[in-house]
């Protein structure tokens, strides 16, 4: 009897494995849709600043340089490219295991 109880016990454990790797992909799916979601934010603030850019350049009554600093005092942060890096890096990396 004790050979039947084998398969129900390797499939139990191979159950709660793929829980927990289902599990864990669910959080990693999260923290990329959180890193995607402020990278569209980023770029739609640069993209935002080029149009200023180009908006500034084009007018020919102030110079590129005096717009951006004008911009800066309005709580203009700028973009870390630092803090990008470190976003797409990620702190866990989807890995393919077997139990």
């Amino acid at each position: 009897m004790e050979i039947a109880e084998e398969p129900t016990t390797n499939l139990g454990q191979t159950l709660e494995w793929l829980r927990k790797e289902l599990s864990e992909m669910q959080i990693q799916d999260q923290r990329l849709l959180l890193t995607l979601r402020h990278l569209h934010s980023v770029l739609e603030e640069l993209r935002a600043e080029r149009a200023h850019w180009e908006d500034a350049r084009s007018s020919g009554g102030s110079s590129p340089i005096r717009a951006r600093a004008g911009s800066e005092g309005r709580g203009h942060q700028p973009v870390s490219l630092r803090g990008l890096a470190y976003l797409l890096q990620g702190e866990d990396s989807r890995r393919s295991s077997l139990p």
